[in-house]
């Protein structure tokens, strides 16, 4: 029998993962979303809470949100609520045997994951994106399609690197820290900071 299967979520990154979802070992059954309601790649919206889920606990589910901050808060909310997640990773995607995951991580399309790396609690690592040998990606980070992350490489909880970002080997990108799209990294990032150009430059910096 599937296990059934609730994404947080009913956008487009929604989209990606249901992609990806497994469906011979899972079954969607439905949305929850804040503002949405009807349905979602043909499938219903079933509320704007984990209150309007009949026996919530029948359920596992996957935070399908791109924006870090708002995946984080639904996954901690799953976690105080004792519910299950679950890891989505795309059959075509390449993880090493000797790379960790934590809980509710999404491995999209084509996207590797080299040995001795590891991915922490509720990140995503995006269509295409390389996460090199030895490298450890914190929680609720978002690698974005396409981006390289160079060996030995430590991310911060929290971090957004945009799409063909570029992190050269042994530095460390910050908590909270924002690196453009396209940018080419070559010295340690800190934290609540947003990088972009190449070589990447702070052009902003958050409280």
């Amino acid at each position: 029998m599937k296990k059934k299967v609730i994404f947080i979520g009913a956008g487009g990154h929604a989209k990606s993962v249901l992609d990806c979802l497994d469906k011979e070992e899972y079954e969607l059954v439905g949305f929850i979303d804040n503002h949405k309601v009807g349905s979602h790649c043909g499938v219903p919206i079933l509320g704007k809470d984990l209150n309007d889920i009949d026996e919530a606990h029948r359920y596992i589910y996957f935070v399908s949100i791109g924006d870090n901050g708002c995946r984080m808060d639904w996954f901690n909310k799953l976690n105080d609520q004792g519910l299950e997640t679950i890891n989505i990773i795309s059959p075509k995607a390449v993880v090493s045997i000797n790379a960790k995951l934590g809980k509710g991580v999404f491995v999209g399309h084509f996207a590797v994951i080299n040995s001795g790396a590891s991915v922490d609690d509720d990140c995503i690592i995006n269509t295409m994106a390389l996460v090199e040998h030895e490298c450890h990606v914190g929680k609720h980070c978002h690698i974005s399609t396409k981006a390289v992350i160079n060996g030995g490489v430590i991310v911060e909880d929290e971090v957004f690197l945009g799409s063909g970002a570029t992190v050269n080997g042994q530095l460390q990108i910050k908590k909270q820290s924002i690196i453009g799209s396209g940018s080419v990294v070559i010295r340690d990032v800190k934290s609540n900071v947003t990088v972009v150009g190449n070589p990447a430059r702070v052009i902003k910096e958050r409280e």
